[in-house]
């Protein structure tokens, strides 16, 4: 079992639980009979002292022993049999000393007088640090299933937060493939532009895949954006208009990989390449109230609202699934729309400073 506490953590615990017993010990010896406290003190010394190295020893021996999945009775029988082990060796240890410094006779005398008050006073110093070694155990591995189930849900959210990235990433390249195939139709040359323009947006795709990067500045998002409008102007050309408004403040916060862009695709494939005149795109972000919100609207024909709650597309499913999985309820995807008056989208997240405003080139 990993240990709840650090090694100093542990050292300074062990000592405090020996602090008031050292007390309690020298009054006693002070109030039994001993001349002054400078001596009960040494006394108290004498006697604590084996005790207090062999129960650091017994101390580290108990925490490396997998308490949790021992039954009951295993349990009582190895703590009785420390306790007994421990109390045992501690008094052959003290009176081995007394015998060695102050002779047989006074080692006899200390044993008549006080052998059994020390073994009861052992037997409460055993029960106290019992106690609070398995409270800090039992604390440890509730902190260690935390931890663990922290960790779980971390490895759980990247594992969803990956497997929605992709599937946006398939769903973009084939898009942007068949635009770029309807444009060799209708003009070589342009074409040509649109597939150099192409490369450039897949290098960017595959940089972010290569450095596993679950989020992104909205400014490094953007020029993503610009670079898959700057396709479909070579396709769609003057039918395509875009504004853009969006502070300096919004781009700097982060928020999930491609997830700005396929909102204004939906926005290019439904409202503006399907009319004959085109439309426009308008793209804005600020941040408000420690949000970001980011909007994609359109002046296309619009859809039926309940249409639109129904719909099983990738992109709009996958940005709203990876909004929970990073921000619970905190972040939001809204749409406002009605036939013959325009689509409107809204993201909205925890305003976070990115740390870094670029990204994979």
């Amino acid at each position: 079992m990993k240990p709840p506490l650090s090694r100093t953590q542990g050292a300074l615990l062990y000592l405090a639980c020996w602090t008031p017993l050292f007390v309690f010990y020298a009054v006693g010896m002070r109030q039994s009979g001993a001349p002054n406290a400078l001596l009960a003190v040494f006394y108290a010394l004498n006697y604590l002292a084996p005790g207090i190295a062999l129960g650091a020893l017994v101390w580290r021996a108990a925490r490396r022993m997998p308490w949790q999945r021992w039954p009951w009775l295993r349990i009582v029988a190895t703590e009785s049999g420390l306790i007994f082990g421990y109390v045992a060796l501690w008094h052959v240890i003290f009176y081995a000393w007394i015998t060695l410094t102050a002779g047989p006779k006074q080692a006899r005398d200390i044993a008549t007088q006080s052998f059994g008050w020390q073994l009861l006073f052992a037997v409460l110093i055993c029960g106290i640090h019992s106690a609070v070694f398995h409270i800090v155990r039992v604390f440890g591995e509730l902190r260690e299933k935390e931890i663990a189930a922290v960790e779980a849900d971390a490895a759980r959210a990247r594992a969803e937060m990956l497997a929605l990235r992709g599937q946006l990433d398939p769903h973009f390249l084939f898009n942007s493939l068949h635009s770029i195939t309807a444009l060799v139709r209708e003009d070589p040359r342009r074409a040509e532009e649109a597939l150099l323009q192409f490369a450039a947006l897949l290098r960017r795709v595959l940089a972010v895949n290569r450095d596993s990067t679950d989020e992104l500045s909205l400014a490094h998002e953007m020029a993503f954006v610009d670079d898959y409008l700057a396709i479909e102007r070579l396709r769609l050309g003057d039918r395509l208009r875009v504004t853009s408004d969006v502070s300096p403040e919004a781009r700097a916060c982060r928020l999930p990989t491609f997830s700005v862009q396929p909102l204004v695709e939906n926005a290019v494939r439904h409202a503006i390449a399907p009319r004959r005149d085109g439309g426009t795109v308008a793209i804005s972000g600020l941040v408000r109230a420690g949000l970001l919100e980011v909007t994609i609207a359109d002046d296309g024909p619009g859809a039926d609202p309940l249409a639109v709650a129904r719909a099983t597309g990738v992109g709009l499913s996958a940005i709203r699934e990876r909004l929970r999985v990073r921000h619970g309820t905190k972040a939001t995807l809204t749409t406002h729309t009605t036939p013959g008056k325009g689509f409107r989208i809204t993201l909205t997240l925890p305003a976070e400073s990115a740390t870094d405003d670029g990204g994979p080139a």
